[in-house]
């Protein structure tokens, strides 16, 4: 791994000494129009919210170019209107494709085989609490992509390294670093202690971090992969260390997708014989159809299972299922989901429904 971090490093130094030319500028993004209900009846809690409306958008500015040894690309995303985030500015050669990419670039695959026409029932209205892979996409990393078609099989490499990684629960705050003075912080390597019925934990722990990406595809229409995040420095994880990863398969025939995938977590823990949530695993299934050219349906499937540490406290799986429809006429979407989550927050009976309409507009 070493050896690797220290090609990553040399590589983006190398960007400094190419010699490019102007590019194109664009702009890129969707609005968005939304009516949600959420609601439960459930014997833990009964959830009675207005009926919301909201709009939202994101968009991306984009510009582009040739250098002597291949051609750059930067993307600065706008979220929410106002937020700037997720910058990226890479360079694609011949032997691959060299990054530095700001609170960008997730490289997990547990989400990747989603067949979902909107988005997952965990990602779509309500938040029921589900804890997922780690992801170094908040992070910031400089990152290498091996080039398609060099591999048989269709076979592409990608490594990610977060030199420091950060964040205010190990009281080393940072921010999105989108400076070209940007300065790096104090980094403890500490992490958030998780309890017996919550998971705080995220990517941004230890002092560094390093995630490795493989996708392939044997036969045509069929995709397969996998992931694992692995950290470093992490104070206090005495009993057990943080890492990550997962495999999926994709696979499209005529006019239906199905998708399927399995992650596993181990959390960071401090000492032995404590009754918090030592790991989580997550299965999700998905299919969708294209009914028409226009008109597509799908549903999915998602369960997330914790273990604790000991045996005092009872583990309850989170399971989230959603049906979906998607028309697409021109650049405007119009969409409907419908999401049954049941034991959310890992918590017994919890169980609530969301309803989400969109009107979609791509530019």
């Amino acid at each position: 791994m070493k050896n690797i971090t220290k090609y990553l490093l040399v590589a983006f130094f190398s960007l400094s000494f190419v010699s490019a030319q102007a590019g194109e500028l664009s702009v890129t993004g969707t609005a968005k129009a939304s009516y949600s209900i959420t609601s439960s009846d459930s014997s833990v809690a009964t959830i009675e919210r207005g009926k919301a409306l909201g709009v939202t958008n994101e968009f991306t500015l984009g510009a582009s170019g040739e250098t002597d040894f291949g051609a750059w690309s930067y993307a600065l995303d706008f979220d929410g209107g106002t937020l700037l985030d997720d910058a990226k500015l890479t360079l694609s050669t011949s032997v691959g494709t060299l990054g530095v990419f700001i609170s960008e670039g997730g490289l997990e695959t547990v989400n990747k085989a989603s067949a979902s026409v909107i988005s997952r029932p965990s990602d779509t209205s309500y938040d029921e609490g589900m804890a997922d892979n780690f992801n170094l996409g908040g992070s910031n990393t400089v990152q290498y992509h091996s080039p398609a078609g060099l591999l048989p099989l269709g076979t592409v490499l990608k490594v990610a390294y977060a030199p420091s990684n950060s964040s205010a629960a190990n009281g080393t705050a940072t921010t999105a670093l989108n400076d070209y003075k940007a300065t790096g912080a104090a980094n403890t390597g500490g992490f958030t202690a998780n309890t017996a019925t919550t998971i705080p934990q995220t990517a941004q722990m230890g002092t560094s971090a390093t995630h490795y990406n493989l996708s392939l595809v044997p036969v045509d229409g069929l995709t397969v992969g996998a992931d694992y995040l692995d950290f470093d420095g992490v104070s206090g994880a005495t009993a057990q260390q943080p890492e990550s990863g997962a495999v999926y398969a994709s696979y499209s025939f005529g006019p239906a997708k199905v998708g399927y995938s399995k992650g596993w977590v181990s959390y960071a823990i401090g000492a032995s014989g404590t009754d918090v949530i030592e790991s989580t695993e997550n299965t999700k299934y998905s299919i969708a159809f294209n009914v028409n050219e226009n008109f597509s349906v799908s549903y999915e499937k998602e369960e997330s299972n914790p273990d604790n540490q000991t045996a005092v406290t009872a583990n309850h799986t989170i399971e989230s299922t959603g049906i979906q429809a998607a028309y697409t006429i021109g650049g405007m979407t119009v969409a409907v989901a419908m999401n049954d989550h049941e034991n959310a927050s890992y918590t017994e009976n919890n169980d609530v429904k969301d309803s989400v309409l969109s009107v979609a507009m791509a530019f």
